[in-house]
Order: C-alpha cells, then structure tokens, then sequence
C-alpha cells in the first residue's frame, strides 16, 4: 500500500514538472515592448566588433541613426549627455549606424569625428539589424531593461528629458 502511494505521488510530481516546463509561459525575443531584444555582433568604430549584450545588465538606450538624418544628429547630444549624466547608475548609450543607407562609407565616420560621438557606435554594414528590428525609419530608439526587456520604443527624434523620464523607473 505505501509503495502504491510512493509511486503515485512520484508520477504526481513528474507530470506537474513537465507540465511547469513546457507549459511555462516564454518569453519572447523580438522587436516589441515586452519582448526580449535579440543580441547581435557587428563591428564598432572603435573596436573591431561588439554585441548588444555586452551591456546587458545595465539599462540600455538603444538608438538607430544615419549620418544623413537630420533628426539623428540634431539627437546625438543629447544622448551623449544622458550617457554622461547617468552612466555611474548603470544607463548605457548604444548607437547603431545604419551603414547600408548611407552614401558612402565615410558619412558615418566623419560625422562621428565631426560632432565628437563619445558613445559606442556599431556599423550595420549590411542591414541585417535593420531587418530584424524592422528599421524603418529613422531615428529609432528602443529603451531595454536590465533583463534584456525592450520597455518602450520610439520612432522618431528623441530629446534628453523625455527619454530622462523613461529610463529613471528603470535605473
């Protein structure tokens, strides 16, 4: 009788962890809020290439920009300054050139040197980030959270108090 009762409860127990493991909500990874934002490898300009969650664990503005952008440059300082002012509480500033738009492949670099850009910059030389993020537009900035959630994002020119207010919570 007690070994019946062993049994039982045994396969009671399996049957509840399978069910926990498979039907277990997941996350998923994608380009939405409340989804996990997909890592990708590229090369930088000052390194020869990076990976987005090289600054996982930290809360991230993600932003995407070409040189030609006027909305994009008229941004950068302001980014800049958020990297700046926040850095020491865990906010990392991450830019990504949209390289295949561009004329040549010396805008982006120039406009780099030209304004200064302290912040990392990673080359997206065959849109392959811009397809997985469904770039279509630019600016855009994607803010995520230390687990790698995407919280908000943003389509179009982003300014350093409204971006102040979203990441704050997050911080």
């Amino acid at each position: 009788m007690k070994r019946r009762a062993t049994i039982f409860i045994l396969g009671v127990v399996c049957v509840l962890i399978i069910g926990i493991i498979f039907l277990q909500e997941r996350q998923e990874i994608g380009n939405e809020p409340g989804m996990i934002a997909e890592n990708f490898s590229l090369p930088m300009y000052t390194e020869d290439s990076g990976e987005l969650w090289d600054y996982r664990d930290d809360v991230i503005i993600l932003n995407m920009w070409a040189s030609w952008c006027e909305p994009c440059r008229d941004e950068m300082p302001d980014l800049m300054d958020l990297q700046a002012d926040y850095e020491d509480k865990g906010l990392s500033v991450v830019t990504v050139n949209m390289q295949k738009t561009e004329r040549t492949l010396h805008d982006a670099p120039d406009f780099i040197e030209e304004i200064g850009i302290t912040l990392p910059v990673f080359f997206d030389v065959d849109g392959d980030v811009a397809d997985r993020y469904k770039i279509f537009g630019m600016p855009m900035t994607y803010i995520i959270d230390r687990e790698g959630v995407i919280e908000h994002v943003i389509r179009g020119e982003v300014d350093y108090e409204g971006l102040e207010s979203l990441i704050l919570p997050l911080l």
